[in-house]
């Protein structure tokens, strides 16, 4: 069923963290200036796993063999007295603190961080992922590695006393990080969303979402439901991805999905894709009520589609007949024609059977071009700030809201488009380059988001 104007959702508010990109502003900026944010990543990071030499492939491997990744290095920042925590309970997993930052300034960016709004109908749902994390791995050193490291210690050395095995252990413990009770709570993850609910003070629903790299766009869906049927009066949704370990490279190498190079979706030199932290959030509400309350508007939400690729030839391995159905219901649900849409911020991993298949499932929804020249500007906000994993999508959609909001076509980094993908063929053309998005006739400038998992 396609949906009413009174169904529509508006973003009223906006923060993000990505490499490169301490806020939004600087985000917008950088890739209307094709700044490439994946950089070199330093020994405190790569070492000792970085091995560009190391032959063994798949799960043979436990070196990485590229050290370019997307980190925020200094740019993540939180200021703890704001919201009320001492700045000594500040240690574990950052994603906590984060998350609680950038909830903050999306509500402080939509204009109610000191302004009266019911925060008994306001929820929050982020996407995050299951893989290893600092809180997770520090969890784990602690419950886990020190006593398989002492037991395989006495196998080895069975003569060690028990005095001196103490010893070792109180030596090992000293050797990580300590956890006093206030930080506990860091190491559970679905605690996140609790900790911004408990220090903003909202009495909606809180939860984590993981359907991997769709986390945050799901977390849009599940939250622009809440306030279509009226449970909520407004949501903060969003994405985190605050910690990229080099453990996480290792699995994206075993599978073959890291570049060797750099990260370029779409391009003809495409080899895989590299990794990015960031987290970023908006805030929304229905479209009635923001402009009821006077609110700025950078975008209108008119529907998500969903779906996931059943039986394919392989779990990991994207298959068009899922993704083309998720665009479907995507347009069906909003009543949107695809052909009046002028821009597509893909999910362009740099990965070419993805990439491929992304392009195919559009194809499928779009149809072939009509006339010498493409009408629809297509990109990857991954191509500059890496894949960010459960917090991509909150990229695209901050990403896609600013071009819609400034009325300009943004650029993607791309060399020159891969031959084989046939994009001559269909209605998309690369976009490399700042536009201004000419408009005319008598409908809004509209664009679409994906972002599979």
């Amino acid at each position: 069923m396609a949906s009413s104007n009174q169904d529509d959702i508006a973003i009223i508010g906006l923060s993000g963290v990505f490499a490169g990109s301490p806020n939004i502003d600087t985000f917008w900026r950088n890739i209307l200036e094709k700044r490439d944010q994946i950089c070199e990543a330093p020994d405190s990071w790569a070492m000792p796993w970085y091995d560009p030499e190391d032959q063994n492939q798949g799960i043979d491997s436990a070196r990485i063999r590229t050290r370019k990744v997307g980190l925020l290095g200094d740019l993540a920042v939180f200021h703890p007295l704001e919201f009320g925590i001492p700045p000594k309970a500040v240690e574990g997993d950052p994603a906590h603190y984060l998350a609680l930052q950038l909830a903050g300034d999306a509500l402080r960016d939509a204009g109610y961080w000191d302004r009266d709004f019911n925060r008994e109908r306001t929820g929050v749902i982020l996407g995050h992922g299951s893989n290893p994390n600092r809180g997770d791995i520090l969890g784990m050193q602690y419950g886990l590695v020190i006593d398989q490291t002492l037991d395989l210690l006495a196998q080895l050395m069975p003569d060690v006393s028990e005095e001196r095995r103490n010893t070792l252990r109180a030596a090992l413990k000293r050797s990580l990080p300590k956890i006093e009770i206030e930080q506990a709570p860091t190491l559970i993850s679905n605690i996140i969303s609790g900790r911004i609910s408990n220090r903003l003070n909202l009495m909606g629903p809180n939860y984590l979402v993981d359907s991997a790299c769709s986390s945050s766009l799901i977390a849009l869906d599940l939250g622009m439901r809440d306030l279509r049927s009226g449970r909520c009066d407004m949501m903060l949704i969003g994405g985190v991805q605050a910690s990229m370990p080099a453990q996480i490279y290792m699995l994206f190498q075993q599978i073959g999905a890291l570049a060797h190079g750099d990260i370029r979706p779409f391009d003809a030199s495409a080899n895989g894709t590299l990794l990015g932290e960031g987290v970023g959030f908006a805030v929304i509400k229905r479209l009635a009520d923001a402009r009821r309350d006077g609110d700025r508007i950078y975008a209108i939400l008119k529907g998500v589609g969903v779906a996931s690729d059943g039986k394919g030839m392989g779990l990991l391995a994207p298959r068009v007949e899922g993704e083309a159905l998720a665009i479907r219901r995507a347009y069906e649900q909003s009543g949107i024609d695809p052909t009046t849409i002028e821009l597509i911020e893909a999910h362009g991993t740099g990965i070419p059977l993805g990439d491929r298949t992304e392009l195919q499932a559009l194809g499928q929804i779009f149809g072939e071009r009509r006339g010498r020249l493409p009408h629809c500007a297509i990109g990857s906000v991954k191509s500059m700030i890496g894949h960010c994993i459960p917090a991509a999508g909150i990229a695209s959609l901050i990403k896609t809201s600013l071009a819609l909001h400034h009325k300009l076509l943004p650029p993607t980094l791309c060399e020159s488009v891969n031959p084989d993908l046939g994009m001559e063929r269909t209605p998309f053309y690369v976009n490399t380059a700042t536009r201004p998005w000419v408009h005319g006739g008598p409908l809004p400038r509209r664009a679409g988001i994906n972002a599979f998992g």
